[in-house]
């Protein structure tokens, strides 16, 4: 299987396994089969509320033809956007095989990468094209992803670095870092190859916080390899 490393935006090199022709086109046969799925659910609306579309077409001709547009293409298009946007890269598909789209310098998907990469699957990769390229490309780019700069990996299960116990000592919770706590650590591995004077200190101070505030059972003297895991984490 191939891969790819990344540096990201905050100096951190990631290896991730890239997405085969296969899988990506596993996880888009389960996608189309619930496009038509939805497509076949307005349909049944249509008739259980005692009219065919001929009836619809004749009485409401215009008004038909620009319902049809639009649910179609929505139902096309806006389907992988909308389920990128709140699955964090992912669709039922991809969620199936444990694949994600990211973007290209490891950050997660946008809405402008997914509108892009989207558009052309819908004008272009969908005719073949897309499979062509993932194929025979290093990168298992198709068009839209190239333009989207994106790519889509194998999301590797990752086990917890701990638990937090909350309330019910019975029950294990993950951990999840606040915002404050991503804008935190971000800003310390931009800044962090910059500090001449205090680094290790500051390195010491941001580790024995997340140590204390979630109980992390840490036991080498480098935290950076702990952080490191944190801010991975926010991909």
């Amino acid at each position: 299987m191939s891969t790819v490393k990344i540096t990201t935006p905050e100096n951190i090199e990631l290896e991730y396994k890239l997405a085969a022709l296969g899988s990506r086109t596993a996880a888009a046969a389960i996608d189309v089969l619930i496009q038509i799925t939805l497509m076949g659910l307005v349909l049944i609306i249509v008739l259980l509320l005692g009219l065919t579309p001929s009836d619809l077409y004749e009485e409401y001709k215009s008004w038909a033809i620009a319902i049809s547009l639009l649910l179609t293409f929505i139902i096309n298009y806006g389907y992988f956007i909308i389920f990128e946007m709140i699955m964090n890269g992912k669709t039922p598909g991809k969620k199936v095989f444990g694949l994600r789209t990211i973007r290209a310098n490891g950050q997660p998907i946008g809405f402008k990468h997914s509108v892009i990469r989207n558009l052309f699957r819908m004008i272009i990769d969908n005719y073949g094209i897309g499979v062509i390229l993932i194929f025979f490309t290093k990168a298992h780019k198709r068009l839209g992803d190239y333009l989207g700069s994106t790519i889509v990996i194998v999301e590797e299960k990752r086990e917890a670095l701990y638990t937090i116990n909350l309330q019910n000592e019975n029950i294990n919770y993950k951990f999840s870092l606040t915002q404050e706590e991503n804008d935190l650590l971000k800003e310390y591995f931009k800044r962090k190859d910059f500090i001449e004077e205090g680094a290790e200190n500051l390195e010491k101070e941001l580790g024995k916080y997340f140590v204390e505030k979630y109980s992390i059972e840490w036991n080498e003297n480098s935290y950076n390899k702990m952080l490191i895991q944190l801010l991975n984490r926010m991909i």
